[in-house]
């Protein structure tokens, strides 16, 4: 940038940042001039930084261009590599490695993405084999992950990068006929068992999610519902992760014309009881929210959601941080 541009544009692009507006970060991430977008939490009050029981610790709006990350899915945080990992509509895997400040999340250093292989070794290619949405992990155990379409739950022993085996969990059997678009969408694994997720309202005939105990091979109705609002909207969980007493942390999203895009967060513990977290309604910055990861350090909990583009120009990536309050 010319020092005359720099003279010009210095004092706005600072006026903005103090405000808590918009604003381009310089970023290693952006090698072919790409930059990322900070984002408040929401446009009408950029001062505003909490949402239920959520502090809001940064937000960036992640371009597609170069790196291709889009079609981001489950979400998980690594504690051993100190990254993020999500999936992607299109079976990869993606490594993000986040840039933070303090406890705040300014930007991104690295992407590292590659192909999820099949059965025999090969790339799953198309959505009918390679629409990977959903993705746990007990500890330092293997890599789980739950496709739609072709319904099923495959297991990363050796990593997501070599060839995976069947899980013993089978979809359809216990959540019964799925749509094609509307599979396992989250999954989760806590101290009492994995639970599976499909993307859909639950009712009293059919529960959205199954809690699975991989010590006897059984499966109970976990049913789980998003804050009153958005079940007027039709809200389904998208993703889930768990805490390390147990309790999942169930992200929900709705899309109407009308209404735009919510999102909720709603724990449950393991006995089934709820509270709700946070509900995320407009004015907030909203997106496609597919992804929920809880980081658990020095007796604090944090908590990254990410939003799904779809390889869609008119949707974005989104990826926010939050701290959790203290659950009494």
């Amino acid at each position: 940038m010319s020092l005359l541009r720099i003279a010009l544009w210095g004092p706005l692009l600072l006026a903005a940042l103090l405000a808590g507006a918009y604003v381009y970060t310089h970023d290693p991430f952006a090698r072919d001039g790409t930059e990322l977008l900070q984002v408040p939490l929401s446009e009408d009050d950029p001062s505003l930084d909490r949402v239920g029981d959520l502090k809001y610790l940064g937000g960036l709006d992640i371009p597609r261009i170069g790196q291709n990350i889009g079609g981001l899915s489950g979400l998980r945080w690594d504690a051993e590599s100190g990254r993020l990992l999500a999936i992607t509509d299109d079976a990869r895997s993606v490594w993000i490695t986040l840039d933070e400040q303090g406890e705040r999340l300014t930007s991104v250093a690295d992407v590292e993405s590659g192909p999820l292989l099949g059965l025999k070794g090969e790339t799953l290619t198309g959505k009918e084999q390679g629409d990977s949405e959903s993705l746990a992990r007990k500890g330092d155990g293997p890599w789980i992950v739950g496709f739609e379409r072709d319904h099923r739950i495959w297991v990363y022993d050796q990593g997501l990068a070599e060839v995976p085996t069947r899980h013993p969990l089978k979809p359809t059997e216990v959540l019964g006929e799925l749509e094609d678009n509307r599979g396992l969408e989250a999954m989760a694994a806590g101290s009492e068992g994995q639970l599976a997720c499909a993307e859909r309202i639950a009712r009293p005939d059919r529960a959205n999610c199954v809690l699975y105990n991989d010590d006897d091979d059984t499966f109970s109705d976990f049913p789980v519902t998003p804050p009153q609002e958005l079940t007027e909207l039709g809200a389904t969980p998208t993703d889930a992760d768990a805490l390390s007493d147990g309790t999942f942390l169930i992200l929900f999203r709705s899309y109407s014309p009308a209404a735009g895009n919510t999102a909720a967060i709603v724990a449950y513990a393991p006995d089934g009881s709820s509270r709700e977290i946070a509900t995320f309604l407009p004015p907030l910055t909203l997106d496609n929210f597919e992804g929920l990861a809880v980081r658990e350090e020095d007796n604090r909990t944090f908590i990254y959601i990410v939003s799904d583009d779809n390889f869609s120009g008119s949707q974005r990536t989104l990826l926010m941080k939050f701290e959790l309050d203290p659950m009494g």
